[in-house]
């Protein structure tokens, strides 16, 4: 019996991925890119979302999902989370400092003008 265990010419036949390890694989990378980029809400809610897709498609037939795939799925909604929470937060914050959206926007508007010299919107349309 020969199993060409010390045979250097043997080669092993090349192993292809499944196709469930590289949606994994994805799934993974795009929860990390969704969680560097909390600060940019459409980046993040985009990646997290698929991220979250391709976790639940990559798990196949089975009814579980393996430790990688749940922690996939916890950082992605981590992500979601903070970008939502931290988006919220400035829009109150916002609200909060200069009394509303059109308090803002005037505020803004003079800012523009001092900078630039020219008019960013007109009075009608505020």
């Amino acid at each position: 019996m020969d199993f060409h265990l010390f045979d250097s010419d043997y080669e092993s036949p090349p192993v292809s991925p499944q196709p469930q390890d590289v949606m994994q694989t994805m799934a993974t990378i795009l929860s990390v890119i969704a969680i560097v980029t909390t600060c940019c809400i459409y980046s993040s809610l985009g990646c997290g979302a698929l991220s979250i897709i391709l976790a639940l498609l990559a798990r196949g037939q089975q009814k579980k999902l393996t430790p990688q795939g749940k922690l996939t799925i916890m950082t992605a909604i981590a992500a979601i989370v903070i970008s939502v929470s931290a988006t919220i937060l400035m829009v109150s914050m916002t609200i909060q400092e200069f009394g509303g959206v059109e308090s803002f926007l005037k505020e803004y508007s003079n800012i523009m003008e001092s900078m630039t010299d020219l008019p960013l919107l007109e009075e009608s349309s505020i």
